[in-house]
């Protein structure tokens, strides 16, 4: 008798059955994130810059309105042109973030470099360069005028930013490491010294000598750098007979406290009335024809004034704040020439805001030092922005390289 063939239900081929390991789990929420943050910017540095530069331009119009009724009749003079700054400035901000592509600016940073001196050389040409102050430190472009050493300082980081990554390997030898540095340094400080702006000479040393640092260059060579830099302001010092009386009146204000140690002695009444809490927005005594550049180079003594220590800490808090946010992109920039740009940026920003709280509180000896985001003038305001745009599109890249 034949067997009885029973029909075999063919086999679903379609059906597959995956086992997923707990590590490709992980690997695929973190690859799913890396798409989600493609060419996003990084938001808390966006946030800490627009805060800093609304309170700067709160503090202006309450610092300045007492010194523009009396000057042009016009308490709000002073605060409209700032007005006018800051959109002009949010635009640079935007265009930098947009398009400011950090390769691009490794490819074109010597011509910058080049043409930043150019224009500090140009200062000292009459009808081209102003004089301030007795200082002729600016230049007439007809539509306005520019500060260019402010320029030179962010392309001193370019030079030093792309020497370090073509050299990365050699940079303990002093041929790389050193002799490189010193020339970009010596003819960046000649046109600042010609102009008799000896705290940008000093900023200049200070960018040259981190950037050294961040590369890898020698200890002793850095040692040796911050020895033979201390003798050079040295020398400067003595030959400069402002710089010489500038240090007698910080050493001691009341010498002079009808000349040199005015302002410092106005600039410490206004911190010390101000108490914890200050005396209230807009409530400030030493803006009122006391204290000299109130809305300028000493916008913080008024910011002590009126909002008091708490107020201070404050602001010093969100400096910190984007300071630390911005090792945060260059730690995660995509490659060594990005990282570098962004720290001597940010950097650059660090000495800024505490050299001119060592000024105001006559911790060094006054220098013509803006606090970033708050001193009035468009020049500068307009660099920092395009600074801080610079960052914000390495921040694009970073997450889409690493994808």
């Amino acid at each position: 008798m034949a067997a009885t063939q029973v029909p075999v239900k063919p086999e679903n081929k379609s059906k597959k059955i995956y086992v997923r390991r707990p590590e490709d789990r992980q690997r695929q929420k973190q690859t799913a994130k890396i798409v989600r943050l493609v060419g996003e910017i990084d938001r808390p540095f966006l946030i800490l810059v627009l805060v800093l530069l609304g309170i700067g331009s709160v503090m202006i119009f309450s610092a300045s309105y007492p010194s523009a009724l009396s000057k042009y009749g016009d308490s709000f003079y002073t605060a409209r042109k700032h007005l006018v700054f800051v959109v002009l400035g949010m635009l640079v901000l935007a265009v930098t973030t947009k398009f400011a592509d950090y390769r691009w600016l490794k490819r074109f940073s010597t011509l910058l470099f080049l043409v930043a001196i150019g224009m500090n050389i140009l200062t000292a040409i009459p009808g081209i360069g102003l004089v301030r102050n007795g200082a002729r430190r600016w230049l007439n472009l007809g539509f306005t005028d520019v500060q260019p050493s402010e320029i030179l300082k962010f392309a001193l980081i370019l030079i030093c930013a792309k020497w370090i990554t073509d050299h990365a390997g050699e940079m303990k030898k002093f041929s790389k490491g050193v002799l490189p540095f010193a020339l970009f340094l010596l003819a960046s400080i000649v046109p600042t010294i010609m102009q008799k702006h000896m705290s940008c000479t000093i900023i200049l040393c200070a960018i040259v000598f981190i950037m050294m640092w961040l590369g890898g260059t020698s200890v002793i060579f850095c040692g040796t750098c911050v020895g033979v830099g201390a003798a050079g302001i040295f020398v400067v010092l003595q030959t400069m007979a402002h710089s010489m009386a500038r240090i007698a009146v910080w050493r001691d204000p009341f010498i002079d406290p009808k000349g040199d140690g005015y302002q410092p002695i106005q600039s410490l009444y206004a911190i010390c009335a101000g108490g914890f809490f200050g005396l209230g927005l807009g409530q400030s005594n030493q803006k009122h024809a006391y204290l000299p550049e109130a809305h300028n180079d000493y916008i913080f003594s008024i910011l002590c004034e009126e909002l008091g220590f708490f107020g201070a800490a404050v602001v010093l808090f969100l400096f910190a704040a984007l300071v630390w946010r911005g090792f945060v992109i260059a730690k995660r920039a995509p490659n060594r020439y990005a990282s570098l740009l962004v720290m001597g940026i940010i950097c650059s920003l660090a000495i800024h805001v505490l050299l001119n709280i060592a000024v105001v509180t006559n911790t060094i000896p006054s220098t013509g030092i803006g606090l970033p985001f708050f001193s009035y003038g468009g020049t500068s305001l307009w660099i920092w922005l395009a600074q801080m745009g610079v960052i914000l599109s390495v921040s694009r890249y970073s997450y889409l390289d690493r994808g």
